[in-house]
């Protein structure tokens, strides 16, 4: 059940519009169910569907239209009206309904058409002044069983979680049979693996031992100057389970196979994997803490963090003020206080000079090696019969086996022709 859903578009022209999901519908035992297949059986198809199963794609494709609809503030909606999404992505409700329901809405007046299609982006609809869809007060939605894919290519550089998908990439003949061939057998070793494991997981500080711990990895393209994709940043998400906040002190209860967990952490993995990077390497210096170090030791360690890891990421030690990002994200705001950006670009400058030489999008790429190293390492424990979790450059296992995770890191590390790796260990 949930009351917002994950908006799989993006930017806006007329109006953003709430995406009606092709995964969501209205029980029998809902209040709003009822006036919702009266006003279903008032649709005009071209062609009546004739099977029960076909009836029932079509009302739960209406049903998230108009959960949408009542939704939204301008009464805009938008869906996947893209086929080739639907192979790719498999959602319960499939294309003919979705696609069927909008145009026969679209017919019959009760939809229409707003602003104009823009690239990698669904057309919106709005519901008319006279639309009955307007009439239905918002309701709770509830959601068919659906994951994702265990491989996406999403469009975009950052908050590839939340990016679109792909879709034209990945319905390629060629790429999807590469993708087949390199990459889902990959996901699919590792979650086999997993599958053999207990996790108890505590949301909101409350037990769940019915947990099934999946991941699934997302990729976005950096197409060629020679017309050739590059595949990168491939970080594993959790696919079929959330992890529970840190900062509340939920995650830190997690426990597999009925044992108490901890977590090993690799220390300033970015900037460990960029000194060693074949353009830009330099050597880090001897210290406990590459954030605290030389000029860098009077400064707030965990704002340290965030601008090192903003500037792999492409932003420029050489502007003048901080990111839009860091301001308007509270929290990182909050560490800002009076500082200013110069003080800290100036100490980085300092004490890791190379960081003003970075070439575009080598965070991506630092990210995929990151992601290379966590399931080689994840892969090296599950072989050895220990449970884990991994979340980006860190792994979570049980604390009899603290000894094996840097076995772990050391061995993946090495694997991929870096050096040994400083771990912490601890919540």
């Amino acid at each position: 059940m949930t009351d917002t859903p994950k908006d799989l578009e993006s930017s806006a022209t007329v109006s953003d519009g709430t995406f009606a999901v092709p995964r969501y519908f209205i029980p029998e035992a809902s209040k709003t169910y009822e006036q919702a297949y009266q006003l279903f059986t008032q649709i005009e198809w071209p062609k009546p569907p004739k099977r029960a199963d076909a009836v029932k794609n079509r009302f739960n494709a209406f049903c998230s239209l108009l959960w949408a609809v009542t939704q939204d503030k301008d009464w805009t909606v938008h869906t996947d009206l893209n086929k080739a999404s639907y192979d790719i992505k498999k959602w319960p409700i499939n294309y003919d309904a979705m696609s069927q329901t909008v145009s026969a809405l679209k017919k019959m007046g009760w939809l229409e058409p707003v602003g104009k299609r823009v690239k990698h982006r669904q057309l919106r609809f709005q519901a008319t002044a006279k639309s009955p869809m307007r009439t239905v007060e918002p309701f709770k939605v509830y959601e068919l069983p659906w994951f994702p894919p265990d491989v996406e290519i999403r469009l975009g550089n950052t908050d590839l979680e939340k990016a679109p998908v792909d879709v034209e990439l990945m319905a390629n003949p060629k790429q999807k049979a590469w993708n087949a061939e390199h990459l889902l057998p990959v996901m699919a070793d590792l979650n086999d693996k997993l599958a053999s494991h207990e996790f108890t997981l505590f949301p909101f500080g409350k037990k769940d031992d019915f947990v099934e711990v999946q991941y699934h990895r997302i990729y976005t393209n950096r197409p060629q100057k020679n017309g050739n994709f590059w595949l990168t940043h491939g970080r594993i998400y959790p696919k079929t389970f959330e992890l529970p906040s840190k900062h509340k002190g939920w995650r830190q209860k997690t426990l597999i196979d009925g044992e108490a967990t901890t977590e090993v952490d690799v220390h300033a993995s970015g900037l460990r994997l960029l000194a060693e990077d074949y353009y830009i390497g330099f050597e880090l210096p001897e210290t406990d803490d590459l954030y605290s170090y030389g000029a860098l030791s009077n400064l707030k360690r965990d704002l340290t963090k965030k601008v090192v890891q903003a500037v792999i990421n492409g932003v420029s030690l050489e502007r003048k003020s901080w990111p839009k990002s860091f301001t308007e994200d509270g929290k990182t705001a909050s560490l800002i206080g009076g500082q200013q950006w110069r003080e800290y670009a100036e100490a980085l400058s300092e004490t890791y000079p190379s960081l003003l030489h970075i070439r575009k999008d080598v965070g991506l790429d630092i990210m995929l090696t990151e992601s290379d190293i966590i399931i080689s390492a994840m892969n090296f424990l599950l072989d050895k019969g220990i449970g884990c979790l991994s979340i980006h450059d860190c792994l979570i296992v049980p604390e009899g086996n603290v000894d094996d995770a840097k076995e772990a890191f050391y061995s993946a590390y090495q694997g991929k022709g870096f050096k040994a790796p400083q771990l912490s260990v601890g919540w």
